[in-house]
């Protein structure tokens, strides 16, 4: 009968469903919330301190391999099996180096920069709204160690014991360790993590979660006081600014030009300012009596290690590679100039300048690297400035995500230009690797299609 042949039909075809379809609804509901998120939050905070570090960084590792995962498993259903096949790889590799990774046996070599690969592949594959859930975790992790340092604050002042678990109260105590923090660059962290809330705060749409973003924020600027890093105060106000204002140029459009300049006059004086107060003013008394003597032994710093390039045995192609023995014994302290060191003999472990870094230990062939990942970069905030038209008038309260990778550009070229801050921090190299990957968006073929028409 023709009815139960359909019906036959019917069952056969909901039989032979593909088992990664059935799975689909739950998935999707599960990357909505994007609650594996959270274990990069714990991650951070627990790699904060020395004995919980392997245990932090482990959950970036699962939480890296649960995006990974998430992405072929999507890939095979839309069938793009050169994506699904690529992230595979990813993954493997991932997966041959953990040991190394958890073990942290490979401090200074060539897993730093595997780590920034895999952190732009993770960021390569996460939608905008993907990306807006991970920004608010990412800035919402400022909340819990905020709290931790301040129980720990009043803890000291009153001379009593902190109340909770021996791991969190170790934590809480690394908190206060200003040296041993910036030792492996937690500063740059904790401007990671505010940078990400003020970047989500002007992506969010409802009023209720810009306010929960921007109070993020200023926890995490509160964090960037107490570890005294002038870099990671003024690196997230200066890209969320810039980002700002050079995505709503087309505001001003349909004002007088007296206004015009009145308004770019007193944002940039502003800005002016704020620099002043928090970058020059607090170098210009010092215990040395060297004005500026932070600053200057940097600069000094940096230029002896880009001159290692000329030092030769081929060090302009390629460097000296990742053992620094050469560049320590040649650019001590004593020798450079380095101003806040007085120890004799004493010498320091890196260049204090990411391009000055690279040209020490990877020469001419470090530099083009440099170059072919700023190119990358700035082609993907290109694109969107383009598909987005951000020279149009926008409403100041909402963002194009063109402004959120220019306040990220701007955000890491500070870092890069004060400290290698790529170095000795495995969660934070994937984080970088992560900031890296914004450009990258995994955008739907619709939109580029639309992009390209208009392009």
């Amino acid at each position: 009968m023709p009815g139960l042949r359909n019906t036959a039909h019917l069952a056969t075809k909901q039989t032979n469903k593909n088992p990664l379809e059935k799975l689909m609804p739950a998935l999707r509901q599960l990357n909505n919330f994007q609650a594996q998120n959270a274990l990069l939050s714990a991650g951070i905070i627990l790699q904060v301190e020395h004995s919980t570090k392997a245990v932090g960084v482990g959950l970036v590792v699962l939480w890296l391999t649960i995006t990974f995962l998430s992405e072929i498993i999507a890939s095979q259903v839309d069938s793009q099996r050169e994506r699904s096949s690529l992230y595979a790889l990813a993954l493997g590799l991932l997966l041959i180096q953990t040991r190394t990774i958890l073990r942290i046996e490979d401090e200074l070599g060539l897993t730093q920069y595997f780590l920034i690969a895999l952190g732009i592949a993770a960021g390569a594959c996460l939608s905008r709204q993907k990306w807006l859930r991970l920004l608010q975790w990412l800035g919402a992790t400022t909340i819990p160690i905020l709290i931790l340092l301040t129980a720990q604050t009043i803890s000291a002042r009153h001379g009593t014991p902190l109340l909770i678990p021996a791991p969190l109260a170790t934590i809480a105590q690394a908190l206060t360790d200003t040296s041993e923090l910036r030792s492996y660059f937690q500063e740059t962290i904790f401007s990671f993590l505010t940078i990400s809330a003020l970047i989500a705060g002007r992506l969010s749409q409802t009023r209720i979660a810009k306010f929960i973003c921007y109070a993020e924020g200023a926890c995490g600027l509160i964090l960037c006081q107490s570890v005294e890093s002038r870099m990671a105060i003024i690196a997230p106000i200066l890209g969320t600014a810039i980002g700002f204002g050079l995505c709503h140029i087309g505001t001003l459009a349909k004002i007088s030009n007296k206004i015009k300049l009145t308004i770019v006059s007193i944002f940039a004086s502003t800005l002016l300012i704020t620099v002043f107060n928090v970058v020059i003013a607090p170098d210009l008394q010092t215990a040395t009596g060297v004005a500026l003597d932070s600053d200057r032994g940097r600069i000094n710093i940096a230029l002896c290690w880009a001159g290692t390039m000329l030092a030769g045995d081929n060090r302009f192609i390629y460097g000296t590679g990742h053992d620094r023995t050469f560049i320590m014994e040649r650019c001590t302290d004593e020798s450079v100039g380095n101003y806040w060191q007085a120890v004799p003999g004493s010498t320091t472990g890196h260049a204090h300048n990411v391009v000055a870094h690279m040209m020490g230990l990877h020469g001419l062939l470090g530099i083009i690297a440099l170059g072919l990942l700023a190119t990358v970069y700035i082609k993907g905030a290109l694109y969107f400035a383009k598909s987005e038209k951000i020279f149009a008038p926008i409403p100041l309260g909402s963002a194009p995500w063109s402004e959120a990778i220019i306040s990220m550009a701007i955000f890491m070229g500070v870092c890069s230009l004060s400290t290698t801050f790529y170095i000795y921090n495995h969660t934070l190299q994937i984080m970088i690797g992560l900031a890296l990957g914004m450009p990258l968006l995994k955008v739907r073929a619709s939109h580029r299609s639309r992009a390209a028409e208009q392009t």
